[in-house]
């Protein structure tokens, strides 16, 4: 049959087998076909790229040609086994080229049967796994990025905004939005037609970005809208913003030019600024932004227009707050600090708390920022070291055992020649052992003056009081200089902890940080801890220590004197009734299939763990040591596809399967692309089957990671 027949849209037998041998030819993936005694008789123009022999050496032969001798032989024992009980098998098979490189390739293999049931022929459809990781890295950047443009999409924007407000807290700078919105672009649509329109955008968003600083981001937030972050910004966050809208109202007003047409544009700016001490989300801030454009909008456009920012109090506030030092209204609360591997309370941290007389209990956020570019949060920190070196002597001389007490410092103390010293008079008046007091530093800190910070910490080093890295991943210090720093312990920032059992991301940095800061002979804490999830997820990645309110809140001196009197610990024996068995999870939002499940495995002698979402699953996977995972795919909020691509970054040592009752193949190629699926299981499903592949999963599991320790 001629290919114009196929044009001409015939439909007979030949002209569909044309057909198919122009979509498999044109498959990324290698595809063979064997009749019964396994002979090759068709390979598609991917498997000769793949393999490295041509078509003509494949042909007659056997797929043997492929096997480099490293597959497992329970892959090719149940592979056997799937074909002669009529069933597909797929899994992940190590070939190897005609050339002898080692490659991986993922594998669906099934026969082809006449209309008696007759095997007729076997056919092989295989997937490079790099491709897959293209393809998750391609929809990551989907999920991130507008596709007109190329620049970071709303909520990439709000991410990063949390990310630069949590920033701004810990160093204590401000940071400004920026909302720009062009006045009336509908006319310039209807003036270009919609595809130079977007390339007015597309200029739009290239000329504001030239005019931030490197350190800015430029995001579009909607149709012909931008948001703007201006972080770090020391002085006046409001006049800096004020410039930076100016800078882009000018650059606005030079004629796009389009094809043979020339198109002019204003713009109206929303500016909102985050100051220290408000209570405003990114959310807020990106809204109060909107705000003030659409008021910049009532004014004509082209112009831009402030959103009423809070601020900090003023010299009347300041005044009484020093008052409140000379009065003696300032006490320190103590947060224990606990090893996950004993339980043990191994430290404490003084937090400083102002208790006013009329506002009661006042936190250091609300008061620290009026003092903290001031001579007065020197002699506040002064007051701290005394106080917090008074406390540990009073409780040694009650009979308590030695307890290790950070304390902060900020920047202006690093700046004091006679820090060191300092430090050193408030040890031998109490007369206390150094490797008791334990100095905190912030990243910002640190790399500030990076020659006068690395002299002062050699200082207390050799004096011999620990020091900690605070707030570790919020800041931008170099790993190079990490390690000329004579660190003991690194913090990770409770902005990583937060939603570490359900971030991939968090979760990667605070494993990152752990194997690096081992790898430097560094201990490990993690601030803000406060679930069970997130501690056991810390401590079976080998976090060494903790503090948050899942142990403990900041306590004052009578509560933390009592939790040490009674050697307060957390108990670690038997959080799970039985670790000998095997843990299967399963998730599906359906309480039948659950229930049906559970009556099929029963009898295996599995840790047998339901969750009827997503969230309950990445709650159960932190918790317990879970080896398989069987999660529908059809489920609300977070598909079985999407969960899945999760736990493979967070949780990599477990098996994971789906179960679906859509079992078309470009469900499956979505499996595996995008959720590193192990099998692919079809509803309804067979009961004896089923248990099958669990077990072959187990298998599977123990040979790669069975050997090694778990905590």
């Amino acid at each position: 049959m001629s290919d114009k027949s196929v044009e001409e849209g015939m439909t007979d037998d030949g002209t569909l087998a044309a057909t198919f041998r122009r979509v498999v030819d044109k498959f990324s993936g290698g595809i063979v076909i064997t009749d019964v005694s396994k002979s090759i008789l068709y390979v598609n123009d991917a498997t000769t790229k793949i393999t490295g022999y041509s078509r003509e050496e494949l042909l007659g032969k056997t797929p043997a040609i492929f096997q480099s001798g490293q597959t497992h032989p329970d892959v090719h024992a149940e592979l056997r086994e799937a074909i002669s009980k009529g069933e597909a098998w797929s899994g992940e098979v190590i070939n190897a080229r005609k050339d002898g490189v080692i490659y991986r390739e993922s594998k669906l293999i099934a026969a082809i049967r006449d209309d008696s049931g007759k095997v007729q022929y076997y056919y092989a459809i295989g997937e490079n796994p790099a491709r897959r990781e293209q393809h998750e890295q391609e929809i990551a950047h989907l999920l991130n990025f507008d596709l007109l443009t190329g620049l970071p999409n709303r909520d990439s924007f709000l991410e990063s905004l949390a990310i630069s407000m949590e920033a701004a807290n810990q160093r204590r700078h401000e940071l400004g939005i920026l909302h720009v919105d062009l006045d009336e672009f509908s006319k310039v649509v209807t003036l270009l037609g919609s595809e130079n329109a977007d390339c007015v955008l597309v200029e739009a968003g290239k000329r504001i970005k030239e005019k931030l600083r490197s350190v800015d981001l430029i995001a579009r937030v909607g149709r012909d809208d931008f948001a703007i972050l201006l972080p770090g910004l020391e002085r006046n966050a409001i006049e800096f913003s004020k410039e930076m809208a100016e800078k882009i109202l000018e650059t606005m007003q030079v004629p796009f030019e389009c094809g043979e047409k020339n198109a002019s544009l204003t713009a109206s700016v929303g500016i909102a600024c985050y100051i220290l001490g408000s209570n405003n989300s990114g959310y807020d801030l990106l809204r109060n932004a909107i705000s003030a454009t659409m008021l910049a909008k009532l004014e004509g456009g082209n112009t831009h227009y402030i959103h009423e920012a809070s601020s900090l109090a003023g010299n009347s506030e300041l005044r009484e707050l020093w008052q409140a030092i000379e009065r003696g209204e300032m006490c320190l609360h103590y947060q224990p600090q606990v090893n996950l591997s004993s339980g043990e309370i191994i430290g404490l941290e003084a937090l400083i708390r102002w208790v006013h007389p009329i506002r009661e209990l006042v936190y250091p956020g609300t008061f620290i920022p009026l003092i903290e570019n001031s001579h007065h949060i020197v002699i506040m920190g002064e007051w701290v070291l005394n106080e917090a070196c008074r406390q540990m002597r009073a409780w040694l001389d009650a009979g308590l055992p030695p307890v290790k007490v950070a304390i902060n410092f900020a920047a202006r103390h690093f700046r004091m020649p006679k820090l060191a010293s300092t430090i050193a008079e408030a040890l031998q008046a109490q007369k206390l052992e150094p490797q008791f007091l334990e100095i905190e530093i912030t990243e910002n800190v640190m790399m500030q003056r990076i020659p006068e910070s690395l002299e002062t910490l050699m200082q207390l080093k050799q004096l011999g009081v620990r020091i900690s890295l605070d707030d570790f991943g919020t800041g931008f210090s170099s790993m190079s200089y990490l390690s000329r720093f004579p660190i003991d312990v690194v913090k990770i920032d409770q902005s990583f902890v937060r939603d570490i059992t359900t971030n991939p991301v968090n979760a990667a940095i605070a494993q990152a940080t752990i194997a690096m800061s081992h790898k430097l002979g560094v201990t490990v804490l993690a601030e803000g801890v406060e679930t069970e999830e997130q501690m056991q997820y810390l401590r079976r990645n080998d976090c060494d220590e903790m503090q948050g309110y899942f142990f403990s809140r900041p306590c004052e001196v009578e509560e933390i004197t009592r939790m040490l009197e009674k050697g307060a610990q957390m108990d670690f024996r038997d959080r799970f009734t039985d670790e000998k068995r095997d843990y299967v999870l399963l998730v599906d939002d359906e309480t039948s299939i659950l229930s049906s499940l559970r009556r099929i495995l029963r009898r295996e002698g599995y840790n047998i763990l339901t969750a009827e979402s997503a969230m309950e699953g990445f709650d159960l996977l932190a918790k317990f040591p879970v080896q398989v995972i069987v999660s529908d795919q059809r489920m609300p909020e977070m598909n079985g596809i999407e969960f899945l691509s999760k736990v493979k970054s967070m949780h990599p040592k477990t098996v994971r399967m789906v179960l679906s009752g859509y079992s078309d193949i470009s469900a499956v190629t979505d499996a595996i692309n995008k959720g590193a699926v192990y099998r692919f299981l079809n509803k309804p499903w067979n009961d004896e089957l089923l248990k099958g592949e669990i077990r072959g999963a187990l298998r599977y599991w123990r040979e790669l990671y069975a050997k090694e320790p778990e905590v």
